[in-house]
């Protein structure tokens, strides 16, 4: 077990409960098992690509936040019109819609006009 599979299961497990899924339901929405899911969760398996690919997408996060190394956050300056927590919804959205931008770029999926 490494830091980094500690950290990635602890980053997946805050993923998984912001969206309020269980191990379960993750299982059903990423058709990883739920017992896979519990040892990475746990650091004690790492996940491959693929696995974190399924994972982050049934989460609604990239898998550079389950990695940890997203730089979009640091790049995204957001002005809302709302209360603070809209605001932070509002930038939370837009790193969201801006990685996955960048993902589909780099698997060369070309964009619809």
């Amino acid at each position: 077990m490494s830091d980094v599979d500690v950290q990635i299961g602890a980053r997946l497990v805050t993923a998984r409960e912001a969206v309020g899924l269980s191990q379960r339901d993750l299982e059903k929405y990423s058709g990883i098992s739920q017992s896979t899911i519990h040892r990475i969760e746990k650091g004690q398996r790492s996940a491959s690509v693929l696995e974190l690919s399924a994972l982050a997408d049934a989460c609604g996060v990239l898998i550079a936040d389950l990695q940890g190394t997203s730089t979009l956050t640091d790049q995204v300056l957001c002005a809302g019109r709302t209360s603070d927590a809209g605001t932070q919804a509002l930038a939370d959205y837009m790193i969201y819609a801006f990685g996955l931008a960048r993902r589909l770029d780099e698997l060369g999926v070309a964009e619809v006009a």
